[in-house]
């Protein structure tokens, strides 16, 4: 896709942190949006803003919980008889639980983490799909993170779900292949939105990642409207999380030593008050 222009892109997760900037980020490419999140009033607000910029995007607003029984087949269906197609589609609606694995409730914390992160993007891309594939075109843009290569203490729930999009994310991308439709995998390290404040974590543990080195909401939407323009199967942002990634699984007795060094002592000491 060279151009975003008239392209209509579906943001799940729009109403703040890495959807909102998405939006701005496709709209100011000219691209028209379709913003889903439970918050309406946000999402009115950036619709307003969307629809006053001066690239002539066009914007709809479809609030909704995606955790709730019957939504995804519900935002698909209007957001496909909008325009009648959907150009991109950004799975980014997630939700972090991050705490030890015995303080995490299953049908409170775990499932509904397991269900957001993973399920919901497996199924709004498996109701959008078929259109695409008629049209022999469409771009696929999973927002997954760095915790999906490597693991943390407390973030066990998240993690195995973020595993779980990318092998989804990797599996469709082949099987797509030569059908016109691209499948990208986007993974940010720490980032710099609401997401902590909405997470259940080990008190303090964002102090041990210090916010020096956190990407801001919107330096991850520009990449994301990047990756829709020119798709690649996998970005890993920022680029110094690189070295982590590809240590991980050909060395892991380093890793393993390095994340109890530098992350797991101090996660026990503070539960352990």
């Amino acid at each position: 896709m060279k151009t975003l222009e008239g392209a209509v892109a579906l943001v799940t997760g729009a109403s703040s942190g890495i959807g909102e900037a998405a939006v701005r980020s496709l709209a100011k490419r000219k691209a028209h949006v379709i913003l889903t999140a439970r918050r309406p009033d946000r999402l009115n607000a950036l619709a307003e803003e969307i629809r006053a910029l001066p690239s002539g995007a066009e914007a709809l607003v479809i609030p909704g919980d995606l955790n709730a029984p019957g939504e995804v087949e519900r935002i698909a269906r209007e957001s496909l008889a909008w325009k009648g197609r959907v150009d991109v589609l950004v799975n980014n609606a997630g939700m972090g639980k991050t705490r030890l694995l015995e303080t995490l409730e299953p049908e409170t914390e775990i499932l509904p983490q397991i269900h957001l992160d993973l399920i919901v993007p497996i199924l709004l891309t498996r109701a959008l799909l078929p259109a695409m594939l008629e049209r022999r075109s469409g771009c696929i843009i999973n927002i997954a993170s760095v915790a999906g290569f490597v693991t943390l203490p407390a973030f066990s729930i998240y993690s195995a779900a973020k595993y779980g999009l990318r092998g989804f994310n990797d599996a469709l991308r082949r099987e797509l292949r030569g059908r016109g439709i691209d499948v990208c995998l986007v993974c940010p390290g720490v980032v710099r939105t609401e997401f902590g404040d909405h997470s259940t974590r080990i008190a303090g543990w964002e102090d041990l990642i210090t916010q020096r080195i956190a990407l801001s909401a919107g330096a991850l939407g520009e990449c994301i409207a990047g990756v829709a323009r020119r798709p690649k199967r996998c970005v890993v942002i920022p680029w110094y999380y690189w070295p982590a990634v590809l240590l991980t699984y050909p060395v892991p007795a380093l890793t393993d030593w390095l994340v109890d060094l530098l992350y797991t002592r101090s996660v026990r000491r503070r539960t352990a008050r």
